[in-house]
Parts: C-alpha cells; sequence; structure tokens
C-alpha cells in the first residue's frame, strides 16, 4: 500500500467466526455490522448465495479496524449458520474443499474438462 509500512499489507492476522443458529440471526449482525460507523466492509465473499465446490456455505467478511496513529488493520470475520457447520465438521468436507480446490484451481473454462475427467475416470458414474 503506498504510502504505508510492508505491514499494511498483511491480511487475515486476526481472524474470528461467529456460529449464528438462524438466517434471521445472519441477517440480523449483517444490519447491525453495516450501521456501524467503527466497521468498514473492505471486502466480502457471500458463499451462502456462491458456495463451494463442495457446496459449503458461510459468509467471509473483511473488516478494517483502526488501531490509531492513522494505520489501520484488516481483520477477517467467518460468519456460520452452525447446522451447516455442524454437518461440514461431521462429513469432513473442510478435506475435500482443500482437495478440490487444487484440482480446479486455474481457469473456470478448464472447469467442463476436468469435470468431464472425473466422469470418465469414475467409470461414467456421477
Amino acid at each position: 500500500r503506498t504510502p504505508g509500512p510492508g505491514v499494511s499489507w498483511l491480511y487475515d492476522i486476526v481472524r474470528g467466526c461467529i456460529e449464528f443458529t438462524s438466517a434471521d440471526q445472519i441477517l440480523k449482525f449483517l444490519e447491525l455490522a453495516t450501521k456501524d460507523e467503527s466497521i468498514h466492509i473492505v471486502k466480502a465473499k457471500n458463499r451462502f448465495a456462491n458456495p463451494t465446490l463442495t457446496g459449503y456455505r458461510d459468509l467471509n467478511l473483511h473488516i478494517q479496524i483502526d488501531i490509531g496513529d492513522d494505520f489501520k488493520h484488516i481483520c477477517e470475520i467467518q460468519v456460520h449458520h452452525m447446522a451447516i457447520r455442524t454437518l461440514d465438521k461431521k462429513l469432513h468436507a473442510h478435506q475435500y474443499y482443500e482437495y478440490f480446490r487444487k484440482y480446479f484451481a486455474g481457469a473456470t473454462g478448464s472447469l467442463k474438462d476436468r469435470l468431464d475427467d472425473l466422469v470418465f475416470i469414475s467409470g461414467g458414474k456421477t
């Protein structure tokens, strides 16, 4: 970042997780967070609307906080629905996500080719 020290390029050093038991609670949290003037949402990934390859859903927020002397830091807040997160842990879905994230990394144009390869490898079983 210009101007600024090299440490201003660091993200994710501070990460937190909040679990809610309903979609209404998640929406209320977002309403409160967006109205709070001390919270600046820099980036948001809504995986409730756009799930991962394994179907996992959450909301990932990068928020900017002022730590004084005109220096700001970006922190991550992961917003989870408890039922989805519980099932994710039970099924070890994150391990599958990590595997497929590596496999499907790259151009999205090759996604169909890679899926076709998987179908071929599995003997045509989907």
